[in-house]
């Protein structure tokens, strides 16, 4: 499918998406059909180990269209809003927002939805929604599990933008790199991700969500499960182990 918002690269064993809506990456309701469209196409395909999202240009999104909020047409922004939040929040393979350039708003959210954030020295972050009288949906309910409520709330309720060392601070950035190298130290980390089976990051990364969403008990016995009823009927959990005790290097086949 074409798309007239997005681009999609792919890599080796990774998918690149790029926000490309000029000048700032405006997530409007059509920017964000197509990330659904595009994270949904790619979720099934065993090649693809990581996906990493970027914006095009001096921003990786300054956030959601404003005109959208607006009574008339709110809350099919809201429904398609939480649907890419949500998908990009339990995605079923690693997910790295590459930021080099101003994160704000409904951008910022769809990033921190990421299992990482790799962020360049210049990058800013921030939820301004409370200076416009609403707030941040994705954020109000994730941020505080993430990232504590203390640094949650003050992410939430100033409305302050934050530059990459201070995003570092509160737990929201991963990682900063500088500006001159970004994309070869994005390519860096992804690559730490992309070299293990896609198979084996699938069901790793189903068991940390499992565990975060359930009791402690509740927890651990379904990762138990997931250990000894999936994973270990994988072939490359068995290739894994073999390649270790045979001191020679794996040859995952992603299944």
């Amino acid at each position: 499918m074409g798309y007239r918002f997005i681009k999609v690269e792919a890599g080796h064993h990774r998918l690149d998406v790029i926000i490309s809506n000029p000048p700032v990456n405006i997530l409007t309701g059509a920017v964000m059909g197509e990330l659904i469209d595009a994270l949904k196409t790619a979720a099934d395909d065993k090649s693809i180990r990581a996906v990493v999202l970027r914006g095009e240009g001096k921003a990786w999104s300054a956030g959601a269209d404003v005109s959208e909020h607006l009574p008339d047409k709110f809350e099919a922004m809201l429904d398609v809003f939480g649907e890419l939040c949500e998908l990009v929040r339990t995605y079923p393979i690693p997910t790295v927002a590459a930021v080099d350039g101003s994160c704000l708003g409904g951008g910022c959210e769809v990033a921190a939805m990421c299992d990482f954030i790799i962020a360049s020295q210049r990058a800013k972050f921030g939820q301004p929604e409370i200076k416009v009288g609403v707030l941040p949906p994705a954020a109000c309910a994730h941020f505080a599990r993430k990232y504590g409520l203390g640094a949650a709330l003050e992410i939430i309720l100033t409305g302050d933008v934050f530059d990459a060392e201070s995003s570092c601070e509160l737990g929201l950035v991963t990682r900063i790199v500088p500006v001159d190298g970004f994309d070869a130290a994005v390519d860096e980390f992804v690559a730490k991700l992309t070299g293990s089976s896609g198979e084996v990051l699938r069901l790793t990364k189903r068991a940390a969500l499992e565990g975060l969403e359930r009791r402690s008990e509740e927890a651990a016995e379904k990762v138990d499960e997931i250990y000894r009823k999936e994973l270990m009927t994988t072939r490359d959990a068995v290739e894994g182990l073999k390649a270790f005790l045979e001191k020679r290097q794996t040859e995952w086949k992603d299944e």
